[in-house]
């Protein structure tokens, strides 16, 4: 909770409730009679709480996150608690009231609709959020020229992991801009990062500019992305820090930067990582990172090897990977699944299993048209391609390309 600001020890392992209180009021420029006003109570009251070290009643903590924009752990609340308040999601009668003094475009409620922006993205709704997400961003971009110096670092923080997303979704949407986009997205982040000289947002921006280049087929630009990242995994979070090992192992080997054994500790560091993320580390980069991402992307370096070496075994041993990927896979990274899809595809293509391959390849496509990205498109083209070469006129790849539209 360190970058929230610094308090006095409370109860539950929380901060002084009081003292969070009287800091986030006198932020919004509220004296306490406005508090009182506002929540139709006697000043006295809002005194009272600014004084107590814990506020037992949620009901009460909640209806004063939404007033004053605190961010839900420091009163001991999870966001869903602050964003939904009944069960169904509707406005309790008792926020009627706030909604006259609350402004709905304050610092909090862009955190809530950036983690609600993170969760749908993992879950696969890239439509939904192509059609929010720039929105969003045009709005925050306004007010963080509005913010105030002391709030500005604050904003800042919250633009660049806004940036992130929208590179990402960038990257998933329709258009031949759309890519030039995610890196104009991805490069400004890297900027922000560097002129706050904060470790997570750099750390994120060589992360997503790894995944971009690697994609354009820049990989010069992969490399040294990859290479600038790994600079920063001991100092950021154990996700962020997780998946730039991941990634850089995934960059490097494809272009055969290093060695299998520094591909393989950087895995087997993201492993032990993982560790630290399910004992309830936290990280601010509102990243993911288990056992099936690992396992992936293992499952990804073993068919680099084995289509360079020519090595049989590390096909079997990819699909081992592969499959655990599949059995650790949790229902809210549903999008994965897709890329899970697409790795089994160039696995049996390896293995010389064409139908398998093709059949894999239309179904991931079909998900990827579902969930309303374009992502995984250019691996899939090139996968018909390698397909065609070696099956020409084979019904299973013919079909492949019908979905893709290149015959």
């Amino acid at each position: 909770m360190g970058r929230y600001g610094d308090y006095p020890p409370g109860k539950h392992n929380l901060p002084h409730m009081g003292a969070v209180l009287s800091d986030y009021r006198q932020r919004r420029g509220y004296s306490r009679a406005e508090v009182a006003q506002a929540l139709d109570v006697k000043k006295q009251a809002v005194s009272y709480w600014e004084a107590t070290m814990y506020l037992a009643d949620p009901e009460r903590r909640m209806v004063l996150a939404r007033l004053l924009q605190i961010p839900p752990a420091l009163l001991g609340l999870a966001w869903e608690q602050v964003v939904y308040v009944g069960r169904e999601g509707e406005p309790g009668a008792s926020y009627e009231r706030l909604a006259e003094v609350v402004s709905l475009e304050g610092y909090y409620q862009y955190e809530d609709l950036l983690t609600l922006a993170s969760r749908l993205l993992y879950a696969g709704q890239f439509r939904i959020l192509a059609q929010r997400l720039p929105r969003w961003l045009g709005k925050l971009r306004q007010k963080v020229k509005e913010a105030p110096a002391s709030e500005r670092e604050a904003w800042l923080w919250l633009l660049g992991l806004y940036l992130l997303r929208a590179s990402s979704i960038a990257r998933h949407s329709q258009g031949d801009h759309q890519g030039n986009l995610a890196l104009s997205l991805a490069s400004e982040l890297l900027r922000l990062g560097q002129e706050q000289d904060e470790p997570t947002l750099l750390g994120l921006a060589f992360y997503r500019l790894m995944d971009l280049y690697r994609q354009m087929g820049a990989t010069e630009q992969a490399r040294d992305a990859a290479q600038a990242g790994l600079n920063w995994v001991k100092r950021v979070g154990p996700a962020l820090g997780g998946n730039l090992y991941l990634r850089a192992a995934t960059v490097l080997a494809e272009v055969g930067e290093g060695d299998e054994r520094q591909w393989r500790e950087w895995q087997e560091e993201a492993l032990r990582l993982v560790e630290r993320v399910e004992g309830g580390e936290e990280d601010a980069s509102q990243l993911k990172l288990n056992r099936a991402a690992v396992h992936h992307e293992g499952a990804k370096l073993l068919l680099t090897l084995a289509q360079r070496q020519g090595e049989r075994q590390r096909l079997n041993e990819s699909y081992r990977e592969l499959a655990q990927a599949r059995s650790g896979l949790g229902s809210d990274v549903g999008a994965w699944r897709m890329y899970l899809d697409v790795t089994e595809a160039k696995l049996f293509l390896a293995q010389g299993e064409v139908e398998q391959s093709a059949w894999l390849g239309a179904k991931a496509w079909g998900v990827a048209q579902q969930m309303g990205s374009v992502k995984v498109e250019p691996e899939l083209r090139a996968l018909y391609a390698s397909l065609s070469a070696k099956a020409p006129g084979h019904a299973s790849v013919q079909w492949l390309g019908l979905e893709l539209g290149i015959c």
